[in-house]
């Protein structure tokens, strides 16, 4: 069966890139009355997004589901409590770890950090750096500057860091071993 093409030849009879027909052009745009953000093919492609882990991604996707609710003006105003991400799927020891590896591949800038204070939950304030602020300040794109040896050297020094604080959790667990044994003898 001869493929059908959904684009207007040019005189040569070669694509002229434009989409053939009023039906066409309406399937090819974002829903209508549905909030929808873009990610361009450069970001796709970008060393930052295809070494992100899932923790990272959901968090990515959670922010940007804020900013949609939003209609795209509270961008630099996101909020997310940990309490959020962990419903969202998030697990709640990998946050942190989450936010700050999107910050360093260049995907979000923390505005101010949340946390817990006087028994309230205080949510951290995100910027999504490949959209405009509210304040119609141009996107960052911190991502387009990471390369793929600096994402990767940095993912090795985190892991090295994991590694050696549970060294010292189970270090730390083995002397309250002791202590325990030598008080009940």
């Amino acid at each position: 069966m001869p493929r059908t093409s959904h684009t207007k030849p040019n005189a040569t009879g070669r694509s002229s890139g434009n989409v053939a027909g009023s039906r066409n052009r309406s399937v090819m745009q974002p829903p209508k009355d549905e909030p929808w953000v873009f990610e361009t093919r450069e970001l796709k492609e970008s060393p930052a997004w295809r070494h992100q882990s899932i923790s990272c991604r959901r968090l990515i996707d959670f922010l940007q589901i804020d900013h949609m609710s939003h209609a795209g003006a509270e961008n630099g105003n996101l909020r997310a409590t940990y309490d959020q991400l962990v419903e969202y799927g998030v697990s709640r020891r990998l946050i942190k770890e989450a936010i700050q590896e999107a910050e360093f591949l260049g995907l979000i800038k923390v505005v101010k950090w949340g946390g817990k204070w006087n028994g309230t939950n205080q949510p951290t304030i995100f910027r999504l750096t490949l959209y405009h602020d509210r304040d119609f300040r141009d996107p960052t794109n911190g991502w387009k500057r990471r390369t793929e040896d600096e994402i990767v050297a940095w993912k090795e020094t985190q892991a090295a860091a994991r590694r050696d604080r549970k060294e010292r959790q189970k270090a730390a667990a083995e002397r309250r071993k002791k202590q325990v044994r030598r008080a009940t003898s």
